[in-house]
């Protein structure tokens, strides 16, 4: 995918280099502009998404890779099951997890806050820390 990414972005950019030397024979081609004008257009427009489809994916994989790590560390330091998640935010390159936990052996459930960042955890904390 990253691959097909790459090269779309690179035709993208050669067709933006390309239409310079062609406006110089715009006397002779004036009314044969029109298509290679509206084909231009949309090879740039499809390397703009690209590009930014990629980008989408990377933050998105990162969101993914918080969200497992905060759930591994929550059932690793409280013994529970992680029930949902219900919020993540991002800010400053640290994402933040919110979810909750299943109670154990019936008990109720309890909500959990955790701050990652490159696989590191920042901070933990379960609703029953503050009680």
């Amino acid at each position: 995918m990253r691959t097909f990414i790459a090269a779309a972005a690179a035709a993208a950019l050669l067709t933006a280099t390309a239409a310079p030397a062609g406006a110089r024979d715009w006397r002779h081609h004036r009314h044969d502009d029109g298509v290679g004008s509206v084909v231009g257009g949309a090879i740039l427009i499809g390397g703009i998404a690209a590009i930014a489809s990629a980008i989408t994916q990377g933050n998105r994989a990162k969101q993914d890779a918080a969200v497992e790590g905060c759930a591994a560390e929550a059932e690793s330091r409280t013994g529970a099951r992680v029930a949902d998640i219900g919020h993540v935010g991002k800010s400053k390159g640290y994402y933040t997890v919110q979810g909750s936990l299943d109670g154990a052996e019936g008990g109720a459930r309890r909500a959990f806050t955790c701050t990652i960042r490159n696989g590191s955890i920042y901070s933990f904390r379960t609703d029953a820390d503050g009680a």
